[in-house]
């Protein structure tokens, strides 16, 4: 386990990760929030410590970010706003997959070897910062985090593909790019 600040660094293998895992329950989230990040591609053992999040935390509400951030910072606001009175204040275990679109996808950056925030991404962390809610955003690809999501986060677990031969294909990377990232086709007309 890395140590950086506040946040808590995993692989999903560590030792820690059932004693962290046990520390969940007792979060006070009073004027607070917890963001969890999980990032990598093995699905399987992303699904089992979930699993085990929801047995410290609560059931989590799924909320696909794919219909929420656009290209338009505009209506990407006014999407996150209105899920946000959507799952009103009952709601207070929330996971956001494909965050990926969270970091880059639409943007310029993607490919750069600096990730940049996206505006859509820091309107949505602000709005995480003042909800009293325990996040989880889920990212298929561990190149997706950058600067603004290690700050926002009190902890990060990484899933990476088991050591086997086919694993480990799954993992090259042309010039630091894993190609992971799924966007959307380009619209014909």
């Amino acid at each position: 386990m890395n140590q950086n600040r506040a946040r808590k660094t995993f692989s999903y293998k560590d030792k820690e990760i059932s004693s962290y895992l046990n520390e969940l329950g007792g979060i006070n989230l009073e004027s607070s929030h917890y963001l969890l990040i999980t990032a990598g591609s093995n699905n399987s053992a992303k699904k089992s410590f979930l699993s085990r999040v929801e047995k410290q935390r609560g059931e989590l509400k799924e909320i696909s970010l794919r219909g929420i951030i656009t290209t338009d910072e505009k209506e990407s606001y006014k999407n996150i706003d209105q899920m946000f009175s959507y799952i009103g204040e009952t709601e207070k275990n929330l996971i956001f997959r494909h965050g990926d679109i969270l970091t880059g996808e639409y943007t310029g950056f993607t490919y750069s070897h600096v990730r940049y925030a996206t505006p859509q991404e820091r309107y949505l962390l602000n709005k995480i910062t003042n909800s009293e809610r325990f996040v989880v955003i889920d990212l298929n690809d561990k190149e997706s985090i950058d600067k603004t999501l290690e700050r926002y986060a009190q902890a990060v677990v990484f899933f990476d593909e088991a050591d086997s031969f086919f694993g480990k294909l799954k993992q090259i990377s042309l010039n630091g790019h894993t190609f992971s990232n799924k966007r959307p086709a380009a619209l014909e007309g």
